[in-house]
């Protein structure tokens, strides 16, 4: 299953970033209504920034496009980001705590990093500190509760949170078949790893879909709240 996944040896080819892009502002991602909202639901996402989720302004424009089409499928679905923008000392942070787990289990240290990088991504190409990679589910207003997707988000258990994994029900299949179409027809790029993990404008986005620049780079001094 992990052939087709992005790797950081893939990120490090896209080098050149559009410079007219990168400065785009941060927004906030409406907390309620009936449109996308933004809600931490994981204890991984530690309420950075009280309960408060921002992504570039593009992004949020882009989920809201998801959003509409989802709506046309089912009208009491809607689009619930779960993670967006992450300050680079919390990924070097997260990055550094997975190493110092495996680092005596590789001599090459490329080969150490292509394995922490599936955990969490090595901090030079990460998407969330760049404020365009978001944890997206589909959330049921009917309901009240996040449709069936097989597992919770950010479950890593037993490669549970590979796209293609096979141990769970077809409706769940179907739900995770789902939220990958829409978020693509609209232009973000998955990552097969995780199944609620989707990008656009970092290198992962540039890369998996050919484009000669990415949009975002990492935000070294932490945004303004």
């Amino acid at each position: 299953m992990k052939e087709n996944f992005v790797k950081y040896q893939d990120l490090i080819t896209v080098k050149e970033l559009d410079k007219d892009t990168c400065n785009e502002e941060f927004v906030k991602i409406p907390e309620s209504g009936n449109k996308v909202i933004g809600r931490y639901i994981t204890s991984l996402n530690e309420k950075e920034y009280s309960e408060i989720i921002r992504v570039r302004k593009t992004v949020l424009e882009m989920l809201n496009k998801v959003d509409t089409l989802l709506k046309e499928i089912n009208s009491n679905y809607q689009i619930l980001v779960v993670y967006g923008y992450r300050s680079m000392d919390k990924q070097v942070k997260f990055f550094n705590e997975e190493i110092n787990k495996y680092k005596n289990d590789f001599d090459n240290e490329l080969d150490l990093y292509e394995f922490v990088h599936e955990k969490i991504a090595v901090p030079t190409v990460a998407g969330h500190p760049t404020g365009g990679a978001v944890d997206v589910v589909i959330y049921d207003m009917n309901k009240n509760e996040i449709i069936d997707f097989g597992t919770k988000v950010h479950d890593y258990d037993d490669c549970k949170s590979y796209i293609y994994y096979d141990n769970i029900s077809s409706s769940a299949k179907d739900n995770r078949m789902l939220l990958r179409k829409i978020m693509m027809q609209v232009g973000f790029a998955p990552y097969d790893g995780e199944w609620w993990h989707f990008s656009y404008g970092d290198r992962e986005w540039a890369y998996y879909y050919k484009k000669d620049k990415y949009l975002y780079s990492q935000v070294e001094k932490d945004i303004v709240y």
